[in-house]
């Protein structure tokens, strides 16, 4: 663990001894992170753009998937240069600010991908629940407003984790991401059951586009496609968060300075979290097939043009 003292030197040889110690892990990051803000930036530029070409995904689906892909985009882009710049500066002391700027972008962007995760989740469900009455219900305006607003509350609640209250923050990040899980599970057990009612129905009724329902989409396959990505990508939230969650309570529950934002199991949490935004572009290339043959189609095309 690096002691480091407000100005910048260290107090003993003791803990320049386990600075000195430490630094192979902090260049691996340093490095890993650099690796990753690069994939992350190139995957989600080509998730953007095979999404913007596929016309297949009803627009709100489309408008809720690209503000995670414009999420882990921007983390690429801002959030882990940063990082590596706050890893840079952990040495020297100068840290303090750089740590200020990244909270405020880690609640933000963080909470923000947990919200339209579970958004999409409430999303589906509603277009299985509505049938017919779905497009007039869930619009691309009504849509890009709860965007805004869900962006608003995690830009407020990551000004008042850096300028005025940690513990407030945390709470309210908590309560959220709790809220988010609870809902996505409902959401995806509510849709689980409502399909294996369909198949049952359309067993019975043979010869019938729909069951008698009526609120089950034509388009079953498709629609078990899009609920199947956002399950896996809701799983890989949950894998890549689930460390800094363990981290952020040691340090409460201990108050120990192991666990502080400086410590290498804060570094590599937050490192894991960041590798979420290179595999969320994995997981749409995997299970949805019109945008991994969008990002095909884009890559032959700038393979040709830079040929």
């Amino acid at each position: 663990m690096m002691n480091i003292s407000e100005q910048g030197h260290f107090s003993t040889s003791g803990q320049l001894h386990r600075v000195i110690d430490q630094r192979p892990f902090f260049v691996f990051m340093f490095s890993l992170n650099i690796f990753l803000a690069f994939t992350a930036t190139l995957g989600n530029s080509l998730i953007l753009i095979a999404l913007h070409k596929v016309s297949s995904i009803h627009p709100p689906t489309k408008c809720l998937l690209r503000c995670l892909a414009m999420t882990d985009f921007c983390i690429g882009v801002i959030v882990q240069p940063l990082f590596t710049a706050f890893l840079m500066e952990i040495a020297s002391g100068n840290w303090r600010i750089l740590s200020l700027i990244l909270n405020t972008l880690n609640f933000t962007f963080c909470g923000f991908s947990f919200a339209t995760a579970t958004a999409i989740s409430m999303e589906r469900l509603l277009a299985l629940l509505l049938g017919l009455r779905y497009r007039h219900t869930v619009t691309l305006r009504r849509v890009r407003c709860l965007v805004v607003c869900l962006l608003l509350i995690n830009i407020v609640n990551g000004f008042i984790y850096s300028l005025s209250s940690e513990d407030f923050a945390n709470s309210v990040g908590f309560a959220a991401i709790i809220a988010s899980l609870f809902l996505s599970v409902f959401c995806h057990g509510k849709i689980f059951l409502k399909l294996r009612q369909h198949q049952a129905q359309v067993r019975q009724q043979v010869g019938h586009e729909q069951a008698s329902g009526g609120g089950i989409p034509l388009n079953i396959e498709r629609f078990k496609k899009t609920v199947s990505t956002i399950a896996w990508v809701q799983l890989a939230l949950v894998f890549c968060y689930f460390p800094i969650f363990i981290v952020l309570t040691l340090e409460i529950v201990t108050l120990a300075d192991w666990f502080k934002e400086r410590s290498i199991f804060h570094v590599s949490a937050l490192t894991i979290i960041y590798f979420n935004s290179t595999l969320n572009p994995i997981l749409f290339c995997w299970k949805m097939r019109e945008v991994r043959e969008a990002v095909k189609t884009t890559l032959k095309q700038i393979r040709c043009f830079s040929s």
